[in-house]
């Protein structure tokens, strides 16, 4: 067995990899369902999402298996991160760096596996989306198109989760912050001092004089030059400095600010507010000055802050919007332009559900405010439209932001736009759902809707009906005339079948020239028949097929729920067989299910 070298990189994808806080997590519904898609997509029995650690493969989401890591010696994945495409593997018996892996060789037994890595916005290998059998084989092009499609949603959902936790942390530090500056001003008088027009020291309070470590000194009736040489030696800089400083106040004949940096004994320094307020007597002479120090270290940080966040504001690709107390628009950032084409002329002022698509109901809306009313936040898909009246999908996220009395003080949503990502889902969804031939439900949908239609029968109290359909000597159209016209043969047989039926009722298509239809809320079962008779007299007229004028016929196997069976396996047994006593009565007619006694 051949382990897997460490990438060049592995500390820093190590690093990018623990960033996303995304290891040991709770399983979560959204990934859950991308292992189940893997799976459905790429028929395998076994599907993960592996995330490669420093030692060990975890699985953030797995189906087929039970297991939630294992170690990285053993992993698959671990060679699957070391190239940017898919690693397949169709034998792994017949591979050099796995044959004698326990992982092969024992449970599960893996022979097939192939992994797509899932490469962070820096450029590092995180870890896989892979799916595994236990039989050699190989993917097709439309399942590794979708394996990779798949390892891109699952970045987009860790580099949405990466912002957001971001952004709330800013906010969270910086509501922090605003409590602590809060606090510091109540509880810290300003550093006031009163000097006469030669510059000697009248008063100071304590905060001043603790300050410059002189509330056990004699200071008043002294100068700053005096006071420079019996204070601590780190403040001589800052009282000679101080004489420039007023003498710049006198000479401006009004009030001066500056910003003074006062260095801390114990390490540090803080930087204070300075305003000099120069005195004059009436006939112009100096009369004294006035010198007020305001503590504004605290606030310079937050200013920082604050500058940081406006950065994120104004930079961050996800639309951010800023609303008032009663929810009026206040402010909004470029990429929430960009998103929707509404600048802040456009808008401000205005309450956000003037935007609104009216996809959404007002119970949609209650439960929100519900929710930002309880909690403080709220998070979910939203529609609502741009500027130019297109409709788009939006992950919105609102939080509340409180003053300190507890009233609501604004609301700060963001929201990132999701339609490409729905489309994309909406697709692989199409893929695993529908026939790309005929656009009927495939084997899988099939099986979901007939599960669906059992219970529906057994909440109204009704019977349903499975019919299995057959084209009679498919085959021979494809030997004659080609494949070509057997799909066009396939997609009206489609059509003719769906002509017959009710728009509640599914026509499925479960491969080759077998098709299936149920037939839902079953009052009068003379019904069923009809409709048996009516798709074998549509498929039993000519079909032109690219010119050619081809006849054809169908056999149908007909099941009744719950009279000939109460579970999917049954009736699906019970209509296939229906369909071959059909055949056995020489094709183009229905028979219904002989139960036996």
């Amino acid at each position: 067995m051949k382990i897997a070298p460490f990438p060049s990189n592995e500390e820093a994808r190590l690093e990018a990899l623990r960033s996303y806080d995304i290891l040991d997590t709770e399983p979560e519904a959204e990934f859950d369902g991308m292992v189940q898609l893997a799976s459905s997509i790429c028929e395998t029995p076994i599907a993960a999402i592996s995330l490669i650690d420093s030692d060990r493969q975890w699985f953030k989401a797995i189906t087929g298996l039970n297991a939630k890591e294992t170690s990285r010696d053993l992993a698959f994945c671990a060679h699957a991160i070391l190239q940017k495409e898919i690693l397949i593997v169709p034998d792994a018996l017949k591979d050099d760096r796995f044959f004698d892996n326990p992982l092969v060789n024992a449970e599960p037994n893996i022979r097939f596996y192939a992994g797509a890595p899932l490469i962070s916005s820096g450029g590092y290998p995180l870890g896989t989306i892979c799916v595994i059998d236990r039989v050699p084989r190989e993917l097709n092009e439309n399942q590794l198109l979708a394996l990779k499609a798949l390892s891109s949603h699952i970045i987009t959902q860790l580099e949405l989760r990466l912002s957001h936790r971001k952004i709330n942390l800013y906010l969270k530090e910086l509501h922090h912050t605003q409590r602590v500056l809060s606090t510091v001003i109540n509880a810290s008088p300003d550093f006031i001092c009163f000097k006469d027009g030669e510059g000697h020291w009248l008063t100071a309070n304590d905060a001043g004089l603790k300050l410059f470590h002189l509330d056990d000194q004699h200071y008043q009736g002294k100068t700053d030059l005096e006071l420079a040489g019996q204070t601590l030696p780190l403040y001589k800089k800052i009282f000679k400095d101080g004489l420039a400083a007023d003498e710049k106040a006198w000479q401006a004949h009004n009030l001066t600010r500056l910003e003074e940096i006062i260095p801390l004994p114990e390490g540090g320094e803080k930087v204070f507010d300075v305003y000099k307020i120069p005195l004059f007597n009436d006939d112009g002479s100096r009369h004294g000055l006035a010198v007020l120090g305001r503590d504004i270290t605290e606030r310079k940080q937050v200013e920082e802050k604050l500058r940081l966040a406006a950065t994120i504001f104004e930079s961050s690709s996800e639309a951010m919007m800023i609303s008032d107390a009663n929810n009026n628009i206040i402010n909004i950032n470029p990429a929430y332009t960009q998103i929707t084409g509404y600048t802040l002329e456009d808008i401000v002022g205005k309450n956000p559900r003037e935007l609104s698509s009216g996809r959404h109901d007002a119970s949609f809306y209650k439960e929100m405010w519900h929710s930002l009313k309880k909690l403080g936040y709220w998070q979910g898909e939203v529609w609502n439209r741009r500027k130019d009246g297109e409709i788009f999908a939006e992950w919105l996220t609102i939080n509340i932001i409180f003053n300190k009395d507890g009233a609501v003080s604004q609301h700060l949503a963001f929201f990132s736009d999701i339609t490409e990502k729905k489309k994309a889902d909406e697709l692989i969804w199409n893929h695993a759902n529908f026939d790309h031939l005929t656009q009927l439900p495939n084997r899988r949908l099939f099986r979901d809707r007939l599960v669906q239609e059992i219970k529906n029968a057994d909440r109204a109290h009704l019977s349903m009906a499975l019919l299995f359909i057959d084209l009679d000597r498919f085959n021979e159209v494809n030997d004659t005339l080609g494949h070509d016209a057997g799909d066009i043969l396939l997609i009206e047989a489609a059509r003719r079948i769906s002509q017959c039926v009710r728009v509640s009722d599914t026509v499925a298509r479960l491969g080759g020239d077998e098709f299936t239809v149920i037939l839902s809320r079953i009052t009068d079962t003379s019904h069923v028949d009809r409709v048996a008779q009516d798709i074998i007299q549509k498929l039993s007229e000519p079909f032109n097929l690219n010119g050619e004028m081809v006849n054809s016929s169908a056999s149908v196997g007909i099941t009744l729920y719950p009279a000939d069976g109460v579970d999917v396996d049954q009736l699906i047994k019970n209509a296939d067989q229906a369909m071959y006593i059909a055949k056995g009565r020489g094709r183009n007619c229905y028979s219904h299910f002989l139960k036996l006694e």
